[in-house]
This record gives structure tokens, C-alpha cells and sequence, in this order.
């Protein structure tokens, strides 16, 4: 009769941790990127713990992380609509501009005609497309911001509870295992720390490193792209490719072998090179994951679970690493 009860308890259990996963799965980006985020604020909050307590330190460590980053964001947001705004609303000075870069190249009139000819058409398509996707990206829109702002929370939730939580529930575990499992959990706790905060100063450096490759093609605004690109490095729902390619279109409009050149070097150094070869080293290097596994991990996870999936994947990938180094020491 006993055991009975026993598994009638444990499937209620398992039937409500269902339920749980299934109500909070819409918000499960946010839920993630707070986690994340508490993370790579923890170094801050231990440092100021001693100084202005628990609760204020968790407060304040997370508005350092969360601020910036959304003044960036949508900041970032505001001007790019206003850039599309400019465009549909100046299209007769964005044609000739596109033009004008064209015969620059030394491209045959034949051509430019025919491509100023599919201008209008290839515009109002455009127009056409956001018009019909206009509720939609409203939706998707509300869902971000709601996310961001459930992230915010769980970061300081997660920074102000989470080691109370943790020291409780090993308390479940029978008194002769307490010591390794504790002993674990350190390790992992050690892990994730690396892997989210060398991300981070990855973004930071992704970011730096921008700053010089913008005022070196006279772009405006770079200190914002700077920011944006740093955005890109450290969240996946953005990528450098989306600050990268609206800038080399500006350009276009203005020489199209300067942007074909800006692109070149843009991709191949601020893109594809940091994403495949520097982040998984870099990262790899400061959590002791191998950067082949990092590497996967970021991609695959990416493109499986988008954003939840970008940042599960490693943590997934950190969990085996632990496991790994603390039997094998």
C-alpha cells in the first residue's frame, strides 16, 4: 500500500512539473536569459555583498547588466525604424543615390536601367510584406519586450535566492552523499560562471574591437553600431550580421566598392572569424569546455531552440564538463 501511494505521489509530481514547463514555456527565453544574465552579474553582486548587503547588491548588480543593455537595445530598435521610415519616405533620393553608385562602379547604363526599372517593384513588395506581417511582428514585438522584462526579474531572483535554494535542497540529499554532491554543484556553478562571463567580456571585446573599423569608413553613429555589435555578439536574437548589412547598404548608396569592401572585411573579421574560431576558444578556454563542443553547442542550439536554445545548449555542454572534470580529477 505504501509503495502505491509512493508512485501515485511521484507521477502527481511529475504531472505537475508538466504543467509548470507547459505555462511557462512562452516565457521560457526570458527565464533563460535571466539566468545568464545573473551569472555574468554574480562577479559584481559578491563584490558589493559585504559592502551593501544582500539585497541591494543583487538590486544593483542587475541593473548594471540590464540597463545598458536595454538603452542599447531599443535604442538601437528606434533608429532603425527610423532609417526604414527614411527610406520609404525618400525613395526617389534612395533610387538616384543607387544610381549614382552604380554607374560610380562602371556598371553598363543597360543594366542600371533595368535594375532601376525593378526598384519601384522590389519596394512594394517590401511594403506589401510588412503590411501583411504587421500583427505578427506586433506580437513578436509585446513577447520580446515581455521576455526582456522576465529576465530582469529572474536575474535578480536568481542573485538574491539562488544559493539559499541550492544550500536547502542538498539538504534532501542523504547526509552521506551532502559533501560530494555540494562538491559538484561548485564545479558546475564554477563552470557556468566562465562560460557566461567569458561570453560576456567576448561581447565586450566584439564591441571594442568595432569601434575603430567604423570610423575608419566614416560611419555615423559608431558609437551606437559599437554597442549594437556588442548586442549581436552577446544575444542571440540579434547577430552582427544585422548591424553589418544595413551599414554596408548605406554605403552602397553612396560607393558600391566601398561597401563591397566594408562587407569583405566586416564579415570575415567582425563576424565569421570571432564566431567560429575566437568565441569557441576564447569561452572554451575560460570554462574548460572544448571549443568543438562550444562551437556546436552555440550553432546547433541556435538554430534548434533560437534564443533558449543558444544559451540551454552550452549550459548542457557545461553540465557534461562538469561531470567530466570533477570524476577525472
Amino acid at each position: 500500500m505504501r509503495d502505491r501511494w509512493t508512485a501515485i505521489l511521484v507521477v502527481c509530481v511529475i504531472a505537475l512539473l508538466a504543467f509548470i514547463a507547459f505555462f511557462f514555456s512562452p516565457l521560457l527565453d526570458g527565464i533563460v536569459m535571466g539566468i545568464v544574465f545573473a551569472y555574468v552579474a554574480k562577479p559584481v553582486k559578491k563584490r558589493m555583498e559585504g559592502k551593501t548587503g544582500k539585497l541591494a547588491a543583487a538590486l544593483l548588480a542587475t541593473l548594471l547588466i540590464i540597463v545598458p543593455i536595454f538603452i542599447l537595445m531599443f535604442y538601437g530598435v528606434f533608429q532603425g525604424i527610423n532609417q526604414v521610415i527614411y527610406l520609404f519616405s525618400h525613395q526617389h533620393e534612395v533610387e538616384e543615390s543607387l544610381v549614382n553608385a552604380l554607374r560610380d562602379a562602371g556598371i553598363d547604363e543597360k543594366y542600371i536601367e533595368e535594375i532601376r526599372a525593378w526598384i519601384p517593384n522590389v519596394i512594394s513588395i517590401i511594403q506589401s510584406k510588412v503590411k501583411l506581417s504587421a500583427i505578427d511582428v506586433t506580437i513578436r514585438a509585446i513577447m520580446f519586450f515581455m521576455n526582456f522584462i522576465i529576465s530582469a526579474i529572474v536575474c535578480f531572483y536568481v542573485l538574491l535566492d539562488a544559493d539559499d535554494f541550492v544550500a536547502r535542497a542538498i539538504r534532501i540529499i542523504p547526509e552521506e552523499k551532502r559533501e560530494e554532491v555540494a562538491r559538484f554543484i561548485a564545479e558546475l556553478d564554477e563552470t557556468l560562471l566562465a562560460l557566461w562571463f567569458g561570453n560576456f567580456a567576448f561581447a565586450v571585446i566584439i564591441g571594442i574591437a568595432s569601434i575603430p573599423f567604423f570610423i575608419a569608413f566614416g560611419i555615423p553613429y559608431a558609437p551606437l553600431l559599437s554597442g549594437l555589435m556588442f548586442l549581436a555578439a552577446l544575444i542571440p536574437v540579434f547577430a552582427e550580421w544585422m548591424v553589418l548589412a544595413p551599414v554596408a547598404l548605406f554605403l552602397a548608396l553612396k560607393n558600391l566598392n566601398t561597401a563591397i569592401l566594408f562587407t569583405f572585411i566586416g564579415f570575415t573579421f567582425l563576424y565569421f572569424v570571432p564566431e567560429v574560431v575566437l568565441r569557441p576558444h576564447f569561452v572554451g578556454y575560460a570554462s574548460r569546455i572544448h571549443p568543438l563542443a562550444l562551437l556546436l553547442a552555440f550553432v546547433g542550439g541556435a538554430i534548434a531552440g533560437g534564443a533558449a536554445g543558444f544559451f540551454i545548449a552550452p549550459m548542457l555542454v557545461a553540465i557534461i564538463t562538469a561531470v567530466y572534470n570533477y570524476y577525472t580529477r
